[in-house]
């Protein structure tokens, strides 16, 4: 009897190569659509690191957890899919956006935004270094206000792509990435990988989704490769610096075929591992949170201030810890909590159990139905709320939803709160109408010859 994991395997990496090489081969113009971003990482979690993990960590993955770990991943993909198809079929019943917006403010919004982004930035690195940050008690919204730079450069992007001058959109341009650079170069000096991606997003997926064009396939999954490597580099530079090393001494050591080839050998550093040990056992113990992981993010928002013994983040009817410990009781090593996250499938999991999957296809057909919306009807609110999406995606597949859930509202709401803002102004600024009757100028009447 042929080993179930590598069927469910081998379903999963055909599925991913049919959208990736549709995509980039036959029709580019899918290379904007969420599905080609999550093949791209799903053949890595699932097809790539499955494929390391089950040859050389087989004692990590024995009673069968490889079988229904890929299998959930099979399932859940296949669900992602199956959304997307129906919800760019969804009607359509908005009308196209057709006017003009002032540019130039939206622009300064924008870049507004990621100089906030990029003070919260500085200020937390600068309070963490005088050891005055404790995250327990520091609020969220200081810590995770660099977030806001995220929309603000898409914001800022789209605006200077709608700009009619030439030396105006070179100049705007040029401030843009400058402050990209300000804001990101932080993240950057602490090889954190997750900020890293949804800038890398920005800059790839606005310019083609403004212009409304294909974008150039070379270009596209360049900067999505490159950035790949570079997040998969800054690993090992971590292991340095974080242990008082500098970045020369980091430079030295680094192996880019460690890097990528030998990601899914570690057992301590494994998603894929991760995802399948938690689906076995909660599968086995039946201790799921039937959702109340992801309603409690609709309460998240309440300072610890006023509510101090608020819940961790996506912590449903019982904590992390306890799920931690279930773990570790059923496979006999402690790895969650301690280094790579157990995933998006597995964090769905725990939520609906074997009921997963139409989470995953519910979540793509509200996405399909955006995506299509925004391409039909040119509306850039649209456009950005779905970029915000995608910034957020990778959190979501490689970690869980709570750990998208703050990222993606910032993404979200940002370009909402600036849209209320331009139609504030257009009616604070439209011309007063006077009270009182109106004077009707009448000609006189001119009897008409007989």
């Amino acid at each position: 009897m042929p080993d179930l994991m590598w069927v469910w395997w081998v379903g999963t990496v055909l599925l991913c190569a049919w959208i990736i090489i549709e995509a980039v081969v036959f029709r580019p113009v899918r290379l904007l659509e969420w599905p080609f971003l999550a093949c791209c990482m799903w053949a890595y979690f699932y097809g790539y690191m499955a494929y390391n993990a089950k040859l050389t960590l087989p004692a990590y993955l024995g009673n069968g957890m490889a079988d229904i770990g890929q299998l959930m991943a099979f399932l859940c993909l296949i669900g992602l899919i199956a959304g997307w198809k129906i919800g760019t079929r969804l009607p359509i019943n908005l009308k196209p956006a057709t006017q003009n917006y002032p540019y130039l403010l939206c622009w300064a919004a924008g870049f507004i935004l990621i100089l906030v982004g990029a003070v919260g930035n500085y200020s937390v690195y600068q309070a963490q270094d005088e050891g005055a940050l404790n995250y327990r008690t520091a609020s969220a919204y200081w810590y995770l206000l660099f977030y806001i730079g995220y929309p603000g450069l898409a914001i800022a992007i789209w605006a200077t792509l709608k700009t009619k001058s030439p030396a105006t959109w070179w100049t705007l341009l040029a401030l843009t990435l400058g402050a990209l650079v300000i804001f990101i170069m932080p993240q950057v000096i602490g090889a954190r990988r997750g900020p890293l991606y949804p800038a890398i997003i920005a800059l790839l997926l606005v310019p083609p989704l403004t212009l409304r064009r294909p974008p150039n396939r070379l270009v596209y999954c360049g900067g999505l490769i490159g950035v790949g490597v570079v997040m998969l580099l800054f690993v090992q530079v971590r292991q340095t610096i974080y242990n008082g090393g500098s970045w020369s001494e980091a430079f030295q050591k680094l192996d880019v075929s460690s890097a990528v080839v030998d990601r899914g050998t570690e057992a301590e550093d494994n998603e894929y591992v991760n995802n399948c040990q938690l689906i076995a056992t909660v599968y086995q113990n039946g201790k799921y949170q039937y959702g109340t992981g992801h309603l409690e993010l609709l309460v998240h928002w309440v300072p610890h201030v006023l509510w101090p013994a608020k819940p961790g983040l996506g912590e449903g009817n019982y904590s992390f810890n306890e799920m931690f410990d279930d773990v570790e009781r059923s496979t006999g090593v402690r790895l969650l909590g301690t280094g790579a996250a157990f995933g998006g499938v597995a964090d769905s999991f725990v939520q609906y159990g074997v009921l997963c999957p139409f989470f995953w296809l519910v979540l793509a057909t509200l996405i399909g139905w955006l995506y299509s919306a925004a391409v039909r009807t040119h509306s850039p609110w649209l456009m950005l709320a779905y970029v915000g999406f995608l910034c957020a995606s990778h959190w979501l597949i490689s970690q869980n939803v709570p750990s998208a859930f703050v990222p993606a509202m910032f993404f979200e709401l940002v370009p909402v709160l600036l849209m209320i803002g331009i139609w504030l102004l257009r009616l604070w600024s439209r011309p007063t109408r006077r009270f009182g009757p109106r004077r009707v100028h009448m000609e006189p009447m001119v009897p008409r010859a007989l």
